[in-house]
């Protein structure tokens, strides 16, 4: 049997932000005479995105990869259900990112099990 290959398709990825924000204690005395450098905020972001409608991606072997740019790719598999999850949560300073989130199955268009990843879409991200 062959199988399609996974198509490329639209995702529509949602981003809200949650500020955390880290307070350092400053030292008294010794001014440095430079302006105070604020301290990192990290943001808690959750990702959605729409799901695809490919049998492979939703099947065992098959789901997404949520690739942020300067961050290490999440992996979100397909575990049970009818579809793969459609959404991650990770932490993100503050700063512009660029999301791609690509579909993948086991198979590949041949039926072997070389697999395959769609090209996927990228946004750009401002985290606050």
């Amino acid at each position: 049997m062959q199988r399609k290959p996974i198509r490329n398709y639209l995702f529509r990825v949602v981003l809200s932000a949650f500020a955390v924000i880290f307070v350092g204690g400053c030292g008294g005395g010794g001014g440095g005479g430079g302006a105070p450098v604020p301290p990192a905020t990290s943001h808690a972001v959750t990702l959605n995105w729409n799901a695809s409608r490919e049998s492979g991606v939703n099947s065992l072997g098959g789901g997404y990869q949520v690739a942020i740019s300067g961050q290490p790719t999440i992996s979100v598999p397909y575990t049970s259900g009818a579809t793969a999850p459609t959404t991650t949560k990770t932490s993100l300073l503050t700063g512009v990112y660029t999301v791609t989130v690509r579909a993948y199955a086991a198979l590949d268009v041949t039926g072997g099990n070389a697999g395959s990843v769609s090209p996927g879409q990228s946004i750009t991200v401002t985290v606050p």
